[in-house]
């Protein structure tokens, strides 16, 4: 008969006596114990707790549903893309209002010419640094203005993140702001007070928004962004009338649109800046812009990573009312006569042993340059040149500038000045200036007499020199007075005064000769002497023979250069025009 020691239907059986057996057998008898101690203890605990968890994880779900549809129904969100202008209006309009003071995470940088949201200057205006403390903004932060709630963060977004050149993801930064009420025009009012309180901090600087990084993704591309001082168009020396003529002619453009409307013709205009290097074509720009109080967007079609479709997208990111400069236009357009200086092998030798390969489609400024080392070739085409200019797709209402290095091109295409920049206008299709694209040529020219006259006055102005009027005449520096008495000079009128500054100017100007430097070599020269004056006229006759030279040694360097470069290119033509010969 087996015997089944956990069967309790047998009649008679003392089931007390047969349980410890088994769990003494088993080896488990405090097991069993401290298992039904527990069960019998803290079963109902557990329930307790186990319900009581419950409850709170779903009041804490409810709350939050509760807390999205009463955002969804009593507020409304705003999202602010790094790269696009108004993110720097938000940034900017954030710490005026405080909210930095709840910030507990900041980034501090050096001070330099970028444009960051930097509250150093609100935390106290006396204070005196050399850094900028920016709030991260990465928790939200609540704060009131014109007495609605509003909620601002900062967040990375990896959705939209953008590829980097090695290929990978770079989120990118967001501003979000909330406010909470559904009243859209205490949003346009905010984003308006952000813009006012923009143009007002940066009136006396000049915005300069840089594409100088490659860009893959579907966002923003101006990322860079700095401030210069704004330069008065006094300090641009031209001939007179050429910048207050370029001044008009702009202003009216901006001012004329709906004429331009009801005429049926696009609103766009060209100006065609062209010269030397160092004639003041980017100095017209940078004070026209100040001038017109216009933001300036570059970028230069020397960039390796600037093509036709980086190009499109750049130009349609800009707003309207700015300035849109395209640097470095020749770049892009060579003419057939410099193809000669290439080696027939695709590159050019730069000295030194190191070659320079092509890129792409052409070549691009940097290592691969040609062999007089002007920069060559870029990526982008004529046709998407013209595109952006004047296509069907080309953008409205901003101010397009583009520089080439001895033509300086701008164009306007309704309220978009384009300005194109170049030095050598014969490497331009006519195609790029034919009428409507062209509309105003200036030709930019080496400094005449009066130019280096002006420049030095500009340099040297009476209120800054108010003890030239005692002076002696140019050429007798080092006469000494012989006693006491001689060294007391009377003041001399302001007539006076004036007189010695012009004479020291007609001596300078007389120095130079007419049409054989430019105006940044003139600027450079009276640079070294800029608290001197009269050693600056003395010397300018000297330096002009120094300068030359200098240019002729640099001219025989370059010749020797080019005769053998010539030289191995000949001999590399020979060596493969040579037949092969064959073994006997």
């Amino acid at each position: 008969m087996f015997f089944d020691p956990f069967d309790r239907g047998v009649q008679g059986r003392d089931d007390t006596k047969a349980s410890p057996w088994i769990t003494s057998f088993l080896g488990l008898s405090s097991v069993f114990a401290a298992v039904g101690l527990l069960s019998q203890a803290h079963l109902g605990s557990s329930i307790k707790l186990l319900i009581l968890g419950s409850i709170i994880e779903t009041g804490r779900r409810l709350f939050q549903w509760l807390i999205v549809r009463f955002r969804f129904q009593y507020s409304m969100t705003a999202q602010f893309d790094e790269g696009d202008p108004a993110y720097e209006w938000i940034v900017l309009f954030l710490p005026k209002e405080g909210v930095w003071r709840r910030s507990r995470e900041f980034v501090v940088t050096a001070t330099n010419s970028r444009r960051k949201s930097s509250v150093r200057t609100w935390f106290d205006p006396t204070v005196k640094g050399n850094a900028e403390y920016v709030p991260t903004y990465q928790r939200p932060q609540l704060f009131r203005w014109r007495g609605h709630w509003l909620e601002i963060k900062r967040s990375k977004e990896a959705g939209a993140a953008e590829f980097t050149p090695m290929g990978t993801l770079r989120p990118t930064t967001s501003i979000y702001l909330t406010i909470y009420t559904l009243d859209m025009n205490l949003l346009s009012e905010l984003v308006e007070e952000a813009r006012g309180r923009y143009i007002e901090l940066n009136r006396p600087n000049v915005i300069i928004h840089l594409a100088d990084s490659p860009h893959y993704g579907p966002g923003m591309i101006w990322t860079n962004t700095k401030h210069k001082v704004r330069r008065p168009l006094s300090s641009v020396i031209l001939p007179e009338g050429v910048v207050d003529a370029l001044v008009h002619d702009a202003q009216e453009f901006l001012t004329t649109e709906n004429w331009y409307v009801e005429a049926g013709i696009p609103h766009r205009r060209g100006y065609l800046l062209y010269g030397p290097p160092g004639t003041g074509k980017t100095s017209t720009i940078h004070a026209l812009a100040g001038a017109l109080n216009l933001e300036n967007f570059s970028l230069s079609l020397a960039s390796s990573f600037v093509d036709d479709s980086f190009l499109q997208r750049a130009a349609s990111s800009i707003p309207k009312h700015a300035l849109f400069l395209i640097e470095d236009i020749d770049c892009a357009f060579v003419s057939r006569d410099d193809e000669d200086d290439l080696d027939p092998r695709g590159f050019s030798f730069s000295g030194g042993g190191r070659a320079n390969f092509p890129a792409g489609r052409g070549f691009v400024k940097g290592n691969m340059s040609r062999g007089n080392g002007e920069p060559v070739r870029s990526l982008v085409t004529l046709s998407g040149l013209l595109n952006v200019i004047d296509g069907v797709g080309s953008e409205e209402g901003k101010l397009f500038f583009a520089t080439v290095n001895h033509l300086f091109l701008t164009f306007t295409d309704d309220a978009l000045i384009q300005f194109l920049q170049t030095n050598y206008i014969d490497r331009l299709d006519a195609a790029l200036l034919r009428p409507g694209r062209i509309d105003r040529k200036v030709q930019y020219e080496l400094s005449t007499v009066q130019q280096a006259r002006a420049l030095f006055i500009r340099f040297f102005p009476e209120t800054r020199f108010p003890e030239f009027a005692s002076s002696l005449p140019l050429g007798s520096q080092n006469d000494q007075p012989s006693t006491k008495a001689e060294m007391t000079v009377e003041p001399k009128p302001a007539c006076e005064k004036n007189k010695t500054i012009l004479v020291l100017a007609d001596a300078f100007a007389e120095a130079i000769p007419q049409g054989e430097f430019s105006t940044a070599e003139l600027q450079g020269y009276l640079q070294s002497h800029k608290t001197t004056p009269a050693e600056a006229a003395a010397g300018a006759g000297a330096w002009v023979e120094e300068i030359r030279a200098e240019r002729h040694a640099s001219e025989e360097r370059e010749e020797a250069r080019r005769r053998k470069a010539r030289a191995r290119r000949e001999g590399i033509e020979t060596k493969d025009a040579e037949p092969t010969g064959t073994g006997l």
